[in-house]
């Protein structure tokens, strides 16, 4: 979702219903530090039911001119593009 003033939790939410595999987040901090921050996403079936997997950590930093690679090199980009991914 691209707004002028995005509220985060309203972007999480729309990530989460599409099940997208990353959030990458990009603020002043990051902006200026040539940054973003990623934060993996995955869903398990519980009860026949899809439930989005919980993680402790806030993300990783990574360079921006580096996301690209980054991003395929994660298990989760390995098994959201071999079809394993749910």
């Amino acid at each position: 979702m691209a707004k002028n003033k995005p509220k985060l939790p309203t972007q999480f939410a729309a990530g989460e219903k599409d099940e997208v595999p990353f959030a990458i987040i990009l603020g002043v901090d990051e902006l200026k530090a040539g940054l973003v921050t990623v934060k993996e996403q995955k869903w398990e079936l519980v009860g026949g039911k899809k439930v989005k997997i919980e993680f402790s950590d806030k993300g990783s930093q990574v360079k921006r001119d580096g996301l690209i690679e980054w991003l395929k090199s994660t298990p989760t980009f390995l098994e959201w593009s071999t079809g394993k991914w749910m």
